[in-house]
C-alpha cells in the first residue's frame, strides 16, 4: 500500500520521522487525531527489526490512543512516539533531544511512559520539555495503578456478563508495572464480587525472576510464557506487548474471557471474529486499559484531583459494549470502534490546545557534562 493510502485508510493526521546522529536518537512520532483536543500518548523504546516495523507500531498505537480517549469521553486525541533502540544510542542525551522536539509542539502533544521507558528516561525528557508525565508524583499518582484499576473494572463487568461464580482462575500474561498491580487488585478484590468466592492466579513473564517474585508475594502459580495463552482459566489478561491473539492463537485459548491492559491485543478484525466464533468474551483493550490516559487527561487538561470516580465508569462502559454486542450479534471490538468513531466525525483542527496551566512545570535544568 502506498504511504498516503495507508495514512488515509485510518485518517492519520501527521507522521514525523526524527533522527540525530550525535545521540543516536531515531524513531517516529505519529499524530493520529487531535479532533477532540491535544494528543496524549506514551513514548516506547524497542529494538525493532526494521524501520517499517517501528513506523507500523507508531501508527497502530497512536490510533489506539485516539479511540481510547474518544470512548472514555475525554477532551483529547491520540499520538505515540516509538524510539528505535540500538547499541550506538547515547540514551540520556537522546531523550533530552526528544524532549526538545516535544516542547516545540507547544502543548499539541503530551507524552508519558510506555514499554521500555525508565524513570531516568522520563527525567531526561523532562529536562527539555514541560509536556511529560513524570512518575511517581503525589498529585498525579501512579499511571500504571490507574490503568490496572480500570482493567479490573472491565474484568468485573465481564465476569458478571458471563455469569461466572465460585472460585475463579485468572491468568495474567506479563507482570510488569501494570500486570503486577492488576494481580494485586484481583487477589484483593475478587472475593468482593457477587458470586465470586476467591481467585487462583496464574502468572507468566519473559523475565522468570520477576514472575517468581510476584508469585511469591501473591501466592500465585508461574506458567511458562509459551503456555499462558492456552491455559485453562476463566480470564486471560494479556498485560505485555500487543498482537498476542491472532486467528491461529485464538484457536488455542481456553479462557472464557479475554480482558487485559496490553495495547492492540488482537492482530486485527479477523482475530476478533475468531474469538467471537468461539463464544469467548472479549473486552476491547482500549476500552478497559484507559485508566492511565483518563488520569493524565483529567490531571493535565481538566485540573481534576481524583480520577477514581471516572475509573469506575469503565465498568458501566464495558457493560454497555457487551450488551450491545449481544443485541446485535457482533464482536465487542466492532461496537467499541463505532462508539469511538462517533465522536471523531468533525474536521481536524490541529491546534486544539487546552492545557491546565497550573499543572505544567518548567523544564528541569539539564545536567552539565
Amino acid at each position: 500500500m502506498e504511504f498516503f493510502q495507508q495514512l488515509s485508510a485510518r485518517d492519520y493526521e501527521q507522521i514525523i520521522a526524527f533522527n540525530n546522529n550525535a545521540t543516536g536518537l531515531r524513531g517516529f512520532l505519529a499524530f493520529h487525531d487531535t479532533t477532540l483536543g491535544p494528543a496524549l500518548g506514551g513514548v516506547r523504546i524497542w529494538r525493532y527489526a526494521t524501520d517499517a516495523d517501528a513506523l507500523n507500531d507508531a501508527l497502530r498505537l497512536s490510533r489506539g490512543m485516539t479511540y481510547k480517549a474518544s470512548l472514555a469521553g475525554l477532551p483529547c486525541g491520540g499520538a505515540k512516539t516509538v524510539v528505535m533502540l540500538h547499541d550506538g544510542m547515547r540514551r540520556e542525551e537522546a531523550f533530552a533531544g526528544l524532549g526538545c522536539m516535544i516542547e516545540s509542539f507547544a502543548g499539541r502533544y503530551f507524552c508519558a511512559r510506555d514499554v521500555g521507558i525508565t524513570d531516568a528516561d522520563l527525567a531526561a525528557i523532562a529536562t527539555t520539555t514541560r509536556y511529560v508525565a513524570k512518575e511517581p508524583s503525589p498529585e498525579l499518582g501512579e499511571i500504571s495503578e490507574h490503568t490496572a484499576i480500570g482493567v479490573w473494572q472491565g474484568m468485573r463487568a465481564c465476569l458478571a456478563f458471563a455469569g461466572i461464580s465460585g472460585k475463579i482462575r485468572v491468568a495474567i500474561q506479563g507482570v510488569g508495572s501494570v500486570g503486577h498491580v492488576l494481580a494485586r487488585i484481583v487477589k484483593r478484590e475478587a472475593g468482593s464480587v457477587k458470586g465470586i468466592e476467591g481467585v487462583e492466579l496464574l502468572l507468566a513473564d519473559v523475565d522468570e525472576s520477576r514472575a517468581a517474585a510476584v508469585a511469591r508475594e501473591l501466592g500465585a502459580k508461574v506458567i511458562p510464557p509459551d503456555e499462558i495463552l492456552s491455559v485453562n482459566c476463566d480470564v486471560l489478561a494479556p498485560c505485555a506487548l500487543g498482537g498476542v491473539i491472532s486467528p491461529e492463537s485464538a484457536a488455542r485459548i481456553k479462557a472464557r474471557i479475554v480482558c487485559g491492559s496490553a495495547n492492540n491485543i488482537l492482530t486485527g478484525p479477523d482475530a476478533a471474529d475468531a474469538i467471537a466464533k468461539r463464544n469467548i468474551i472479549y473486552a476491547p483493550d482500549y476500552l478497559v486499559n484507559a485508566g492511565g490516559l483518563i488520569r493524565g487527561a483529567e490531571y493535565f487538561l481538566l485540573g481534576i484531583a481524583d480520577s477514581h470516580p471516572s475509573l469506575m465508569k469503565i465498568h458501566e462502559r464495558t457493560q454497555h459494549v457487551l450488551n450491545l454486542s449481544l443485541e446485535r450479534g457482533v464482536s465487542p471490538a466492532i461496537i467499541a470502534d463505532e462508539l469511538a468513531e462517533a465522536r471523531l466525525v468533525r474536521p481536524k483542527r490541529f491546534n486544539n490546545l487546552t492545557w491546565h496551566a497550573s499543572r505544567l512545570p518548567s523544564p528541569e535544568p539539564q545536567n552539565q557534562h
